[in-house]
């Protein structure tokens, strides 16, 4: 992975003014690419790439890179398939001077166009700039698996790969109106909780000339166009989706860098890792992967032993991660500012740091799977048609309380009377528009609304209407933002320690197959992920297959209700609290009162994600220097 930032103005009297932004930009994020950093200027747009050399290492994988006087392109991420997409290149005359993907993009674009997009197979952000239409092109894959961010101020439009980036051109500041929302409510599809940042839908481009400024926003990739035509036979089913995983795998395991792998013991990163294990000495793979896993051991971690227990069965030696359990402000706000979310989660940066001091550069995991093939937390998955046809209801009472689930039920899909079969989804309903900060923030619009939301739904409502319930909630859960959300937030947590994140479950070829699979061959008797399981019940053992709970990576219980007080009391006490356009007095006044202690909690939070940037900001490696790239043609 790598970091990616630009600045494109229209009026500056003092270019150098600008030209240090964007290297304290790049320092704000050089823990994304701490191998090679590099810069291009032109005319009105600098463009700023920190390298992670995970292929290629060489300096002819270095960007801004240019194989022309033309086109420019800065990269993250990986397209996988990129040796297929070359060999078509060549054929076609062009030259190559890497073995990058990014040199394979680049050419790519120059060929096809936004056309090129459909044949990447993997997790992207691509920038493109055009000298001669004078244009930047800024594209992310189908799934929204990186994060980019666009601010629009002024003169000004500035990109970069994490929020905390635009520290160096003045404040964050918040969006008042949202911040009180459910993180994981849809509007994280295009909008930030700061003013005037939103981030790039998934499959979605933007178009941005040079001369006035002008944003044109474009969907290139369209999910339901690329659906798989899925055969009757589960027999059948079965195979294909396990060639497709195995493929994926496989694709995956090009680097130059030492490749591993974490183990959880559920059943997706079980799969993962005895796929790795069946191809470590296969003959088309000429690399040796380590294959000691890492495991988090957490409070009642229900696949604890399940883990260790796969592990000796491949005869690997396991790395246990045993998550800090200190929590305090100075944690928190590193926390908050490193995932830019307001969520309690450390395990995900415990876990990539262990992996990093193992030597660990890349790591293979299972993230994806579950908003394809539903677990207890996408309930709705298990809706209508699937009531009434396929398993008892007792025994779903049984197994899924369902019983506690009526009122969740009726609230998406209207009454549960007799009409399951002819159910659709009120989609409005999955957008929680509610704002906790009533009576504390001074917002403008404390119901807060995004239009982009009524468009996203009038699109949704146009192009699935036809397809059963169980598909739309599934593609809304995967396509409109509450993916990517999990998507971005395993991202910066792997960053933290430059350690890049491959899940073949993310493939195209398979998020595809699983979203086109009917839900009665998702979960079949009642069992969750059961074609997951059936694919491979030969490999797994029979403590992976037969789980019935669902466990990630929670918030460590060590982080009580006892230090949770004690750290509200301590930062609302602060004198940079009094700062933001919040009722402080009120705020202290509830908390003395020990009223809506929850709602104060969040405005905390958001506090101390705010005094982790300015802490970062403060504390950036100026050793950075404005370095341009040459063409890369020009080096041979």
């Amino acid at each position: 992975m790598c970091g990616l930032a630009g600045i494109i103005f229209s009026k500056l009297e003092d270019k150098s003014l600008l030209k240090n932004s964007i290297v304290k930009m790049s320092s704000l994020i050089q823990h994304r690419g701490p191998d090679q950093n590099g810069f291009l200027e032109f005319q009105n747009i600098f463009l700023s790439h920190l390298r992670y050399a995970v292929m290629d290492p060489r300096n002819l994988g270095r960007q801004p890179m240019s194989v022309d006087d033309r086109y420019s392109i800065i990269f993250n991420g990986e397209v996988y398939n990129y040796k297929e997409i070359r060999k078509k290149l060549i054929n076609k005359g062009y030259k190559f001077y890497s073995n990058s993907d990014t040199e394979v993009a680049l050419n790519s674009f120059k060929e096809w166009g936004i056309g090129s997009f459909d044949l990447f197979n993997g997790d992207w952000i691509i920038c493109i700039l055009d000298k001669v239409k004078k244009n930047i092109i800024i594209a992310k894959d189908g799934l929204g698996t990186k994060p980019i961010y666009v601010l629009k101020d002024k003169d000004i439009i500035s990109f970069c790969s994490e929020i905390k980036g635009f520290r160096a051109l003045g404040s964050i500041d918040f969006n008042y109106d949202t911040l009180g929302m459910s993180q994981l409510s849809v509007y994280n599809i295009n909008s930030t909780k700061f003013k005037n940042i939103s981030q790039i839908k998934p499959g979605w481009y933007l178009d941005i000339s040079l001369n006035n400024l002008a944003i044109s926003e474009k969907q290139w990739f369209y999910p339901l166009k690329n659906l798989f035509s899925i055969h009757p036979d589960y027999e059948t089913n079965k195979l294909e989706l396990k060639q497709k995983l195995h493929d994926a795998v496989k694709l995956r395991l090009d680097a130059d860098l030492k490749i591993g792998t974490s183990l959880s013991g559920g059943i997706d990163s079980s799969i993962i890792f005895t796929i790795l294990n069946e191809l470590e000495f296969s003959k088309d793979i000429n690399k040796k992967i380590d294959l000691n896993p890492t495991i988090v051991n957490y409070e009642n971690n229900l696949s604890f032993d399940e883990a260790k227990k796969l592990s000796d069965l491949h005869d690997r030696e396991y790395n246990i991660v045993n998550p800090e359990l200190e929590f305090n402000s100075e944690k928190l706000e590193n926390i908050f500012s490193q995932l830019e979310i307001t969520e309690e989660y450390s395990k995900q940066i415990d876990l990539y740091k262990a992996q990093k001091k193992l030597g660990i550069d890349v790591s293979i995991d299972g993230l994806g799977p579950d908003e394809f093939l539903g677990n207890p937390s996408f309930f709705p998955q298990l809706s209508f048609s699937f009531f009434n046809n396929i398993v008892d209801l007792n025994k779903m009472n049984k197994k899924f309380n369902f019983t506690e689930n009526i009122n969740f039920m009726n609230k998406y899909f209207g009454s549960l009377g007799n009409s399951f079969k002819n159910a659709s989804i009120n989609f409005e309903n999955f957008i929680n528009f509610e704002n906790f900060m009533s009576g504390y923030v001074n917002a403008s619009n404390l119901g807060y609304h995004d239009e982009e939301i009524d468009v996203l739904i009038k699109s949704m409502e146009k192009d699935i209407s036809s397809y059963n319930v169980d598909f739309q909630y599934t593609f809304f859960k995967t396509h409109c933002g509450f993916m990517q959300f999990f998507l971005h937030k395993w991202d910066k947590a792997a960053m933290a320690s430059s350690v890049e994140i491959r899940s073949p479950f993310l493939d195209k070829n398979v998020y595809l197959y699983l979203l086109s699979l009917p839900l009665e061959k998702k979960i079949k008797g009642g069992n969750l992920k059961s074609i997951l399981k059936d694919s491979f019940e030969d490999v797994l053992p029979d403590y992976i297959i037969n789980q019935n709970f669902k466990q990630g990576l929670p918030i460590s219980k060590n982080f009580n209700h006892e230090i949770k007080i004690e750290l509200i009391k301590n930062t609302i006490n602060e004198t940079k609290f009094n700062n933001y356009n919040w009722d402080t007095k009120k705020i202290r006044n509830d908390f003395n009162s020990n009223i809506n202690t929850e709602s104060i909690w969040l405005i905390v939070k958001n506090y101390l994600m705010q005094k982790g940037f300015e802490t970062r900001y403060k504390n950036i490696d100026k050793k950075i220097n404005f370095n341009e790239v040459p063409i890369l043609s020009s080096i041979n």
